[in-house]
């Protein structure tokens, strides 16, 4: 799992936003690396999550738990947070045989975020 932080710089992110990153382009390397062995190999990368990470997060920036619902839910196409069960459903059909055909790949997962 990455993050759209992998994707962006915010302050006060260093190190969540270069790890983040870096898996993101291992996920590219080891597609290519593996891909003759019928390995798949994606990531997936997302927005705002309700999750004790998130609420921490907001804590670090002096932000009430209720700023940063806010905040995510107004940048947000979907006007809401995501939950785990939108990550843990895209991760079962990434492992399932309907989706043989993708590797290498991030997919962006954040309500529309990254849009507006």
């Amino acid at each position: 799992i990455a993050s759209t932080l992998g994707l962006i710089a915010i302050p006060n992110a260093v190190p969540y936003s270069a790890t983040k990153g870096a898996i993101i382009q291992l996920t590219r390397n080891l597609a290519l690396d593996l891909g003759s062995f019928n390995i798949r190999v994606n990531c997936i990368s997302p927005g705002s999550i309700d999750s004790p990470g998130r609420d921490e997060f907001a804590k670090m920036n002096n932000m009430t738990i209720e700023q940063m619902n806010d905040m995510c839910i107004q940048g947000s196409c979907l006007k809401r947070i995501g939950q785990a069960e939108d990550i843990a459903n895209l991760i079962v059909f990434m492992i399932s045989d309907l989706c043989q055909f993708m590797t290498g790949t991030n997919l962006v997962v954040d309500g529309g975020n990254f849009i507006i």
